[in-house]
């Protein structure tokens, strides 16, 4: 079923409306008389215009005449498009209908009018409105119908996303409960071979029960840095300044890369104080110049600097002049029991990044034929 659209008559004087009524009357029009063109301007503000299809308007009217009431209609987001038709008895001049035209009437028809005439007229702009607006209806359908699949897939693709990440968590388990058994069944092997041995001959070597002590220690460490991987894990957060910290550890780090032939530096810049767990942070740092160290040819140096970023972030920058990690690599960064050592667990930088995580930090790593950077930005 057609909807009823809505045709506006703005005349001051009754009997022209009445006569506009009797030509136009129709179960498919809902036909609304004015008296003015304040009248007709008042209603396109207040009521919906959606459903209008033309606008009949008298030129020669009080206060404002039609070319004025047409212009403001026209100056209008929400009627700019709706078609005006001038109905007029005065003036047939081609300058004054032209007039009417550039106010932004699509017709001008002259009293008396046809009736039949006019009513064709109407009814062209009728059959107009009902084509736009069922394409408006049909495009609006349209967009509900994709936003509707768009949302769907959309759901669709974050379950994916989930049980995607669900598996690669599963699979880094694995492979880190495949690591923690070969890390721990090295030393557990050693411990038996001596074991075995000793029920052979009754006796132990002093030195091989130090070998045993050595291996269950390696073992223990390694538990211990396994453990430091938990996201539950407690920090104990306190104010503190990075650069003491660092201040704190580098006579430990300078023997170290001094025993190596290597050399250690550290350059403090201006930074503020954070909220940090220095147990944890000293372990982070400690980790993190090791590697550095182990990285370096003999006489290459690790540094250590801190500095302030303009939006406010303290950043811990830690360098060694090592050969670079391949790029292949650098994705791989932290994942534990991945390295590149021949005796390495990889638990080491892991441990790192989870401290890093529960400091609300972030590690970027920059690497090259001349060394690697790792900047551990807080806040």
């Amino acid at each position: 079923m057609e909807f009823k659209v809505d045709i506006l008559m703005v005349d001051d004087r009754p009997e022209n409306l009445l006569a506009l009524e009797a030509a136009l009357s129709s179960p498919d029009y809902r036909l609304v008389s004015l008296r003015s063109g304040e009248d007709a301007l008042r209603y396109t503000m207040r009521e919906d215009m959606h459903n209008v299809a033309v606008i009949l308007l008298d030129v020669q009217m009080p206060g404002m005449n039609g070319f004025e009431t047409a212009r403001l209609i026209k100056n209008r987001e929400k009627t700019k498009d709706i078609p005006i038709i001038f109905i007029t008895a005065i003036n047939k001049s081609t300058d004054h209908v032209l007039q009417g035209y550039r106010a932004g009437s699509v017709d001008y028809v002259f009293k008396p009018f046809h009736p039949d005439v006019l009513r064709l007229k109407v009814d062209a702009f009728v059959q107009m409105h009902r084509f736009h607006q069922d394409q408006y209806d049909y495009l609006e359908q349209l967009v509900r119908e994709r936003t509707k699949e768009l949302m769907v897939a959309a759901e669709q693709r974050v379950a994916l996303e989930k049980e995607m990440a669900k598996l690669a968590r599963l699979n880094l388990i694995g492979e880190m409960a495949a690591g923690i058994a070969h890390e721990i069944r090295n030393p557990m092997t050693t411990i038996r071979g001596f074991l075995q041995m000793s029920k052979k001959s009754e006796s132990m070597e002093p030195a091989y029960i130090d070998i045993m002590l050595e291996e269950l220690n390696r073992a223990g460490d390694i538990i211990t840095e396994f453990l430091s991987l938990a996201k539950n894990k407690v920090t104990h957060l306190e104010t503190k300044n990075l650069n003491d910290i660092i201040a704190s550890m580098k006579p430990l780090i300078q023997a170290e890369a001094t025993l190596a032939g290597k050399h250690f530096h550290v350059h403090y810049g201006t930074v503020a104080d954070l909220q940090l767990d220095e147990k944890e942070i000293r372990q982070l740092i400690l980790n993190m110049a090791m590697n550095g160290l182990e990285a370096l040819s003999s006489g290459g140096a690790v540094t250590i600097s801190t500095y302030a970023e303009a939006g406010g972030a303290v950043v811990l920058r830690i360098e060694d002049q090592g050969d670079g990690i391949p790029a292949e690599h650098l994705e791989k960064l932290g994942t534990p029991f991945f390295t590149t050592k021949e005796k390495g667990t990889g638990l080491g930088l892991a441990v790192c990044y989870s401290i890093a995580a529960r400091h609300q930090a972030t590690i970027d790593v920059n690497s090259g034929k001349e060394g690697t950077v790792f900047l551990i930005k807080f806040g």
